[in-house]
């Protein structure tokens, strides 16, 4: 069963007594303090900095208060890998331009009559240690872009993680006839 969303996100019908007590025990666990929209000092990097002010922009612009100060451990671990993620990003376009580069040697090395085998072998071994580096690279990126789409929806960041699970409705029951009624044992008095 999914964790109960905060108050503010939840539009299930609810008596009054249910809503208030919801609403006093949400409030006694939030922190009064809202995000500061300045990044806080263990984010040095830009891309992790402006994730920062984005996120929080967003956070104070909604009405409904759906993330708190004790988030703030899980929003900094999302701007760092936001940054980690570009950083990876960046690595893997160096490794391509290498990969291209090695590729492009090693062709003009074979169409060379008189190759030294030893050079043709090290270029061989270069051109395929770049492409390994480029499948780990994407591995990753791959595993990094999975870990903040869970990040995501948990800090609501997601539509499905704001709408949540919306059960199906149950089809109408078909009204029974009078002698279905009359056989199930649900005769009225008024027909006896």
């Amino acid at each position: 069963m999914p964790a109960r969303k905060p108050k503010d996100l939840n539009s299930r019908a609810a008596t009054k007594a249910a809503s208030t007590r919801r609403a006093d025990g949400e409030s006694a666990i939030t922190p009064r303090l809202p995000f500061p929209v300045a990044p806080p000092p263990q984010l040095t990097g830009d891309v992790a900095r402006r994730t920062w002010i984005e996120i929080v922009t967003i956070y104070l612009m909604l009405d409904a208060r759906i993330v708190s100060l004790l988030d703030i451990g899980l929003l900094l671990d999302y701007c760092t890998a936001s940054q980690q993620l570009t950083e990876i990003d960046d690595l893997r376009s160096v490794a391509m331009t290498n990969y291209g580069q090695a590729q492009k040697i090693l062709d003009k090395a074979a169409k060379e009559k008189g190759m030294d085998i030893k050079i043709l072998a090290n270029l061989t071994t270069t051109v395929n240690w770049s492409f390994d580096n480029i499948l780990k690279l994407d591995s990753r990126v791959d595993n990094k872009r999975k870990m903040l789409h869970t990040m995501r929806q948990s800090l609501y960041l997601t539509p499905r993680s704001r709408a949540g699970f919306i059960p199906e409705e149950k089809p109408p029951k078909k009204p029974q006839s009078d002698m279905a009624r009359i056989i199930d044992g649900e005769v009225s008095k008024k027909q006896k």
